[in-house]
């Protein structure tokens, strides 16, 4: 198995026949978990910030509310269910869209869904988002599961037989580094074709767009590692057993979110907010959310669940390590 660079090498190992994450294991009981395993309040924070955006006019119905890379679909399970709670009259007016290219993850989005009452639309890409008037777009953890070329000191990774061999950059990539990286780092170079494709669907809508994932503003050398069973391998533990790990575990990356906002920037976006996901949590009304939950339920139902909320936004859990972005059209 010959690579002449990392990227499309971790493309097969995630996305490929028997691919990571066609059976990821996701949660306390998997491999890693994400904020999503933590509390419903994400799901909810995220529909309170909808509604308010309905209310200012900055989005109108009918609307559609797209998840990209949804994983087993709890994030949307736990958006609805608030939006249910929280108005009148709106969920009526909502299309819910996945764009998900794996069929088994899918099929798992579709079945729990369905539980929940939910009928859900499927895309396979982004392109499928073609003639919308107004959409609410968000993804959690999703910019880290792109391939990515790791690059560093003049050198580029390739893989040949299952073993790392580093050579140097060819002309071509030094070229294509200008737009990114001319230092090296785990460089995402289908973020900036993925972000064209779909900021040119969206053409003519109203849109806002929010991003949560793990990582910083600006450039940090290579922070590329491996999980598996919540056990945190680095670079060099994935290179010295790439064919024993192969599909076998999950492979991330920092995300650059300057470099992100950039690319969204870059195609005629508007940036609206970054920061902490306690920040961004914040900016979508759970506070508010919080204090609305504390009314209608008994003392002790609020107890248990703000304690597993306060995880999204404390410095020491969730909130402070992973970062949120949120764009919209101009």
């Amino acid at each position: 198995m010959d690579f002449h660079s990392f990227a499309p090498f971790m493309h097969e190992w995630l996305y490929g026949k028997g691919g990571y994450y066609r059976h990821a294991l996701i949660g306390t009981s998997g491999d890693f978990y994400t904020s999503v395993s933590t509390s419903s309040f994400l799901g909810g924070s995220l529909a309170f910030y909808l509604l308010q955006l309905l209310e200012k006019g900055e989005l109108e119905l009918p609307l559609s509310v797209v998840e990209i890379g949804a994983g087993s679909g709890r994030l949307m399970a736990d958006l609805v269910r608030f939006l249910k709670d929280l108005s009148v009259g709106v969920f009526g007016s909502v299309r819910f869209v996945c764009v998900e290219p794996l069929g088994e993850l899918a099929t798992l989005q579709k079945e729990r869904l369905a539980k929940e009452g939910i009928q859900v639309e499927h895309i396979k890409s982004v392109v499928g988002l073609r003639g919308l008037n107004n959409a609410f777009l968000y993804c959690n953890e999703l910019w880290d599961s792109f391939a990515c070329e790791l690059v560093q000191e003049g050198q580029i990774l390739s893989v040949k037989d299952f073993k790392p061999v580093w050579r140097n950059l060819e002309e071509s990539e030094l070229k294509r580094l200008e737009g990114f990286y001319p230092v090296g780092g785990c460089v995402p170079f289908a973020w900036g074709e993925f972000i064209a494709h779909l900021y040119q669907s969206l053409e003519g809508a109203k849109w806002y767009f929010i991003s949560l994932d793990y990582g910083q503003y600006g450039f940090e050398p290579i922070s590329f590692r491996g999980y598996k069973a919540h056990q945190v391998l680095g670079l060099e533990d994935i290179l010295s057993d790439l064919k024993g790990l192969y599909q076998q575990c999950d492979l991330t990356y920092d995300i650059d979110f300057k470099l992100l906002e950039s690319l969204f920037q870059a195609q005629g976006a508007r940036s609206i907010f970054y920061g902490t996901q306690c920040a961004t949590l914040l900016k979508m009304g759970f506070v508010e959310l919080l204090n609305l939950f504390a009314k209608s339920v008994p003392y002790a139902t609020y107890q248990k669940e703000a304690l597993k909320a306060h995880a999204l936004i404390s410095p020491e859990g969730l909130g402070e390590k992973f970062k949120g972005l949120i764009v919209s059209n101009p």
